[in-house]
């Protein structure tokens, strides 16, 4: 909402005052005329006074409708078919320390480096872009199709990436929908993990890049058996008891992110998941050409203006003055008029 939204909508305080004064005072009428209103006549101006409430309510909605749509704030989903145009495939790597845990004798960081690569070797034809992130995302390789300099990029993840502490991977999720793309371009973000996450805004990052348009997909790495957590020298990380820090693999915080993300969790352990993965990455990168429905977001002040013209009539029904009863005419002695 713009700045100028709230102080209009502030204005009406004084409005709801003035208006509560004028209907208690409306209100009053009857007991102010003491015995000459007959009974109909008082049931009549209660009828019309909570009219007048009817009509002051709508006044109120009125105006706040025109607030909303004079800050263009308020956007709308809609739905549009349109044209896919290219493919863009953001790789989101966690090279937090959980990640250099080693099972079975390879660490959980180079297993996802080599099922990057993988399916990097799958995705022909489409723009590749690798994050490698710990408490906070670093951009290692922008969207390329040089399949070289993204191999390159891909051998400087790791803990070194950056000195943050922790694993941020909601914060890396933004980072990969940061890159503006044309409109037609299908997006792809894969999450590769041990779903150890410090950040705490996962799911609403993987809910958010639904909302844009992008898909999601989570590939988790690690064993069920927490194993000893390393720093990047290799020490064993340890915790406030002083002993070592161990981590398992949390799939149940990733299942949610993919939930979230309207996406797909894989676990790489899974022999069938690298093949399912390459298909998804695959058809995403050949998808050119295509019609897809996606859900954008458009600006609903033309909306909330029309929205506003209707209230304002009914607060002007509502607040046409009482209407006398229609008397019988008045006959003479005779009968006649």
């Amino acid at each position: 909402m713009s700045g100028l939204a709230p102080w209009a909508v502030a204005a009406l305080v004084p409005y709801a005052a003035l208006q509560a004064a004028y209907l208690r005072r409306l209100a009053t009428v009857p007991e102010a005329l003491g015995g000459t209103m007959e009974a109909n006549g008082r049931a009549r101006w209660r009828r019309y006074v909570a009219r007048r409430a009817v009509g002051a309510a709508f006044g109120a909605v009125f105006w706040v409708l025109c607030a909303l749509a004079a800050s263009g704030a308020v956007r709308v989903p809609r739905y549009a078919t349109q044209t896919v145009t290219g493919a863009e495939l953001a790789f989101v790597l966690d090279a937090s320390n959980s990640m250099l845990s080693a099972d079975e004798g390879v660490s959980r960081l180079e297993r996802a480096s080599d099922f990057v690569s993988r399916l990097a070797a799958a995705a022909d034809g489409a723009g590749l872009s690798v994050i490698a992130f710990r408490g906070r995302p670093v951009t290692l390789c922008p969207s390329t199709r040089d399949r070289k300099a993204f191999a390159d990029a891909l051998l400087w993840a790791g803990p070194a990436v950056t000195s943050a502490a922790g694993s941020d991977v909601g914060a890396a999720i933004d980072e990969a929908l940061r890159p503006a793309f044309p409109p037609g371009a299908a997006r792809l973000v894969i999450v590769l993990s041990d779903g150890n996450d410090t950040g705490g805004r996962a799911k609403a990052a993987a809910a958010e890049a639904a909302a844009s348009g992008a898909a999601l997909l989570v590939v988790g790495f690690g064993g069920d058996e927490p194993a000893i957590v390393v720093d990047p020298d290799g020490k064993p990380v340890v915790g406030d008891g002083g002993t070592p820090v161990k981590k398992a693999i949390d799939e149940a915080a990733m299942r949610d992110w993919a939930v979230a993300g309207r996406g797909e969790y894989l676990r790489a352990s899974d022999p069938a998941s690298l093949g399912r993965a390459a298909a998804i990455c695959a058809s995403t990168s050949s998808s050119s050409g295509s019609r897809r429905t996606v859900r954008v977001e458009v600006d609903a002040s033309s909306a909330l203006a029309l929205a506003a013209l209707a209230a304002l009539a009914l607060a002007a029904l509502a607040s046409w003055p009482a209407l006398e009863p229609r008397r019988p005419p008045l006959r003479r002695k005779d009968g006649r008029p």
